[in-house]
């Protein structure tokens, strides 16, 4: 005997995968936050550059004449 299939079910239940699913760009993200935090150079030169911004360190680029 055949099983019946009601593909309303097929639906909704498909919906229910979907939301559950990663997007590539999602998963691209997800994997250069790893690498980011994973190097010690890269998170240390961040660090250094929030403290830069906190004290006041910083200056405002409108060209290139002013690098």
């Amino acid at each position: 005997m055949e099983k019946s299939i009601n593909l309303e079910d097929v639906y909704m239940k498909l919906k229910i995968i979907e939301q559950s699913m990663v997007t590539k760009r999602e998963l691209d993200e997800a994997l250069e936050t790893v690498f980011v935090s994973s190097n010690e150079d890269t998170m240390r030169q961040i660090e250094e550059s929030e403290g830069d911004i906190k004290a006041r360190r910083v200056k405002k680029i409108n060209s290139v004449k002013d690098i």
